[in-house]
């Protein structure tokens, strides 16, 4: 028995995707840097990471959006089109939110969950079985 992708589905684990790329990018890459400048010698400028800046809370923050596209994909059934909606827009408003410091890294995810929204749904096909 074959199945056939759904490009709702497709699209929808293409924002989860991206938005824990996002979520390990902002953990791990610095994001942050401070330079000193002095009249003597030469400036020395530091780099940091989110987690040294903020703390361990910042997991409570990248979760957020991690959790929100994940949501999604564990409903089935009917309720799946209002959770996706609800996520979709809880998303936009965490990324509106946070555009003054990390919600543009979750912008893609955005656009394939605004994507996910606009696909109509196909139902699953069988291929006649050889009998």
């Amino acid at each position: 028995m074959r199945y056939r992708s759904d490009p709702k589905s497709v699209r929808q684990i293409v924002a989860f995707s991206l938005t824990i790329a996002a979520s390990l990018v902002l953990l791990l890459v610095p994001v942050y840097s401070t330079a000193i400048i002095s009249n003597d010698g030469p400036d020395q400028v530091t780099a940091s990471t989110l987690l040294e800046i903020v703390g361990p809370y910042v997991f409570v923050l990248l979760l957020i959006p991690v959790a929100l596209t994940g949501l999604p994909l564990l409903v089935r059934g009917p309720a799946r089109m209002p959770a996706s909606v609800a996520t979709t827009v809880a998303l936009t408003i965490f990324t509106m939110l946070a555009s003054a410091t990390i919600g543009w890294f979750y912008v893609p995810a955005l656009a394939a969950a605004l994507a996910s929204l606009m696909t109509p749904a196909q139902k699953p096909w069988h291929e006649p079985s050889a009998s």
